[in-house]
């Protein structure tokens, strides 16, 4: 079995929900990384066997998103394209299913990545249009149902929400946010914890943004303007260096616990893409693989706990690899919500000097969530800065809408 590395590792700056990145569509941002990942390993498109995207809100406006962005760049028809969606966790996962290929020997070469744009999220009528006018229940309050209209219009992101798990067996979880303030409770962290670091998030990606540890992993993107000259976005639009314990505590809880806008991840637009091949194959071809696939494992749990799969998933990736977190030198646990990252640092057996090794250059807070881009996005700057600390084990978790989770371990290839 021939081990998966990787060689390439770029993204888009990240942008604000209905900021610079609006106009885009989700197939261009993605066609942007994935030609860049290739152009600075100098491989030509046609050696790649398959592009393997993740995407959570796919529209109609651009279906199979990973077929649809390699010819949006140009690529040859011949290379093959699949989406996937495993809600927050899609990022990763795609990594691991290129992986999979690479391994099995299927493909020598994958570029793998994650797109999302939810400044164009859809606007949707379901299926049931079609039989029926209206439906047996309406939505929660804010949720886009229109039935007073006697049409049911959703928003695909707050709707997706709700149907990530079944009504009759889970009830209705209004947002994801839910299942965060079940983990504040159950372990215990505080609105004053939740702030805090929230905080070190925003200080952090502010540094790294102002230092310009992210200049060499993102790709500009130059966007037409409807009057003037195209403007090119380069700078993550999202770390607020103005950011205080003061300002966030201002802020009201929205379901009356420790959770706010301030301590929560945001809704975002953005693209990154890997390039994973056979050690093999990176030999053949002179290249320095920035880290080798170790292992990347799933996990599921309650959809109202969703918190406890990142434990889970860590737990099961380590029994895999036969690795444990004192052997990680970095460690990225996405941040959903500050409650939920505490918690899962404690429930992982954590202490207080480990954090100095956690979410080093923040993370969703403060860098956003573009959901199915995330978990690229997120190993992006993880190999970037295990090359910059001569870090030999990387860590990356994340914890996803209906109870799911995900965990990898990458090692630098010296």
């Amino acid at each position: 079995m021939s081990a998966a590395v990787i060689v390439s590792a770029v993204r888009t700056a990240i942008g604000s929900y209905m900021g610079s990145l609006k106009t885009v569509e989700p197939f261009r941002l993605a066609a942007g990384v994935l030609q860049a990942a290739v152009e600075r390993i100098g491989i030509a498109p046609d050696a790649v066997d398959e592009v393997v995207l993740g995407q959570s809100y796919q529209n109609g406006e651009s279906v199979n998103v990973a077929r649809m962005a390699l010819l949006a760049a140009g690529w040859p028809e011949t290379v093959v394209g699949i989406t996937l969606d495993r809600r927050c966790c899609t990022g990763l996962d795609v990594v691991r299913y290129a992986a999979m290929l690479i391994e099995s020997g299927q493909a020598e070469i994958v570029v793998a990545g994650g797109v999302e744009s939810m400044s164009q999220a859809e606007f949707y009528l379901p299926g049931t249009i079609k039989w029926g006018i209206g439906g047996e229940k309406g939505m929660p309050r804010g949720h886009g149902d229109l039935s007073m209209w006697g049409i049911p219009l959703y928003d695909r992101i707050q709707r997706a929400r709700v149907m990530s798990q079944p009504i009759e067996r889970y009830g209705v979880l209004p947002s994801m946010m839910s299942w965060a303030e079940t983990a504040a409770r159950e372990e215990r962290v505080s609105r004053e914890d939740c702030d805090r670091w929230a905080l070190e998030s925003h200080r952090k990606a502010c540094a790294a943004r102002a230092n310009g540890l992210f200049d060499e992993e993102i790709v500009p993107m130059t966007i037409p303007q409807a009057k003037g000259e195209s403007i090119v976005f380069a700078k993550d639009e999202t770390p607020r260096p103005e950011t205080s314990l003061e300002r966030l505590a201002k802020l009201k809880p929205v379901l009356g616990g420790v959770c706010t806008a301030g301590n929560s991840s945001s809704e975002n637009d953005g693209a990154a893409a890997v390039v994973v091949m056979s050690e093999k194959k990176s030999k053949e071809l002179g290249l320095s693989p920035m880290a080798r696939v170790v292992g990347i494992a799933v996990a599921g749990a309650d959809p109202r706990r969703a918190y406890l799969t990142v434990p889970a998933a860590v737990e099961k990736v380590f029994r895999m690899t036969d690795r444990t977190l004192a052997k990680m030198d970095l460690i990225e646990i996405q941040e959903a919500f500050a409650a939920q990252v505490l918690a899962d640092l404690k429930q992982m057996g954590a202490v207080e000097s480990d954090q100095d090794r956690v979410n080093v250059n923040g993370s969703g807070i403060s860098l956003g969530h573009p959901i199915a881009c995330t978990g690229t996005r997120v190993l992006v700057t993880l190999l970037h800065e295990m090359r910059r600390r001569n870090a030999r084990y990387g860590l990356e978790t994340i914890c996803g809408g209906g109870g799911l989770g995900i965990a990898g371990v990458f090692e630098r290839v010296s």
